[in-house]
């Protein structure tokens, strides 16, 4: 395992947001905001390079929004 150590990967919080018709996603530009039910204390997914690692909780950090981790799916 030590070799792996040092490999950067990328960490996600699955936030679900809502359905969208092709038509809306087509819509979308930079600035568009996709409104979401979630807020601060609620969980989410957490995945590592694309796979699912565990569960955290939606908080605030220093006025940014951040994701405690409540469970861990690994040793």
């Amino acid at each position: 395992m030590a070799p792996f150590l040092g490999v950067p990967l990328t960490v996600e919080a699955v936030v679900e947001g809502p359905r969208l018709k092709i038509s809306d996603l087509l819509a979308l530009r930079a600035g568009s905001v996709i409104a979401t039910t979630l807020s601060a204390g609620e969980s989410v997914g957490v995945r590592a390079g694309g796979a699912e690692i565990g569960a955290g909780e939606l908080t605030a950090l220093d006025g940014r929004l951040a994701v405690r981790m409540l469970d861990f799916h690994g040793k």
